[in-house]
């Protein structure tokens, strides 16, 4: 029974020892590999310091905005200057696939895609965004919503939000970026329709989007 075990023991030992070796040969080479991408992606966020894109609506032009009775057909004619500024000193930006989608009570009445934007170490792009339709309303919470912001000085209550794909220039080299999302809540007083061609429109505040990845 001893001598038995003794045998068994005895070969499956070289077994163990090969396999806790393979064992402790692999941890040590993730280990290393972990440590070593640790390192340059500390170097490299030390020498580049990236930092996140500003977005600002700078100027919101609502020259049409209104709500047909019973049927709840939107018609709107929206215009947004919004700057974007690259705050980074060594990393040059190209944004595509860029879209804008318009909001109001909760429910998306407008998309148009824009053009691709480059943008230089620490440049501000202002990129035009315009809608232009019409769009039906959905229930009657929404309608209200409407004519309550109609009746409180014609202010309404938009969403504007900016969906992009970015790709990086350090140098010469040009490496995918994360996916900004650009979200501005706007509250935009609308033109009086009696106004006068060439007439400016109402005062609009410079609105801080917010932006995330």
């Amino acid at each position: 029974m001893g001598k038995t075990s003794t045998v068994s023991s005895w070969l499956c030992c070289p077994c163990r020892c090969l396999f806790c070796g393979l064992l402790s040969c692999i941890f040590s080479v993730v280990a290393c590999v972990l440590v070593v991408v640790g390192l340059v992606a500390i170097a490299l966020y030390l020498l580049f310091r990236p930092h996140l894109v500003h977005a600002t609506a700078d100027t919101a032009d609502l020259s049409g905005f209104t709500l047909t009775p019973r049927t709840w057909i939107l018609r709107y004619n929206l215009s947004v200057a919004l700057s974007l500024r690259n705050p980074n000193t060594r990393i040059a930006i190209h944004y595509h696939s860029v879209a804008a989608e318009a909001y109001y009570q909760g429910q998306r009445f407008s998309h148009v895609d824009l053009p691709d934007v480059d943008q230089d170490t620490g440049e501000t792009t202002v990129v035009p965004v315009a809608f232009s339709g019409e769009f039906p309303l959905e229930g009657g919470v929404a309608a209200a919503g409407f004519r309550k912001e109609a009746i409180e000085q014609a202010r309404f209550s938009v969403d504007l939000k900016i969906t992009a794909k970015m790709k990086l220039k350090v140098w010469a080299f040009r490496v995918s970026g994360p996916n900004p999302r650009i979200d501005c809540p706007l509250t935009i007083q609308r033109r009086n329709a009696s106004s006068p061609p060439g007439t400016a429109p109402p005062e609009f505040h410079s609105t801080e989007c917010r932006v995330w990845f």
